[in-house]
């Protein structure tokens, strides 16, 4: 018992100074409400992102395929960097959805396991 407040102080004072992870990057620095909160608007955003994504990517490659150069010339290309961007975001935002879903499991176990 003892050991772990002296590890959770040690994380903190780290903090405080800048050393190792910023506190605002700490996902135990925050109640659990403001996680669960977070946790609710990255997994609507992931959900609105990828929506179509893979039908978008794949009608944009299809469009790129049949006209080439046209295509191009017509934004097919500009699209489908926008189209990787939103995946890229969505990734992000998953990735961010399973760290606040790990300590909130992490939390709700009380921390012994």
């Amino acid at each position: 018992m003892i050991e772990g407040e002296l590890m959770e102080y040690s994380e903190r004072v780290q903090a405080e100074k800048g050393c190792g992870m910023r506190r605002w990057l700490l996902l135990s620095s925050y109640h659990w409400t403001v996680l669960l909160a977070v946790l609710g608007v990255a997994a609507a955003v992931v959900a609105w992102l990828s929506f179509g994504l893979i039908n978008l990517a794949m009608a944009n490659f299809e469009f790129i395929n049949r006209y080439g150069l046209l295509a191009v010339r017509e934004g097919g290309l500009l699209q489908a960097f926008w189209i990787g961007a939103q995946a890229l975001i969505a990734l992000l935002l998953y990735v961010l959805f399973k760290a606040i879903e790990t300590e909130l499991i992490y939390r709700w176990r009380g921390r012994d396991h």
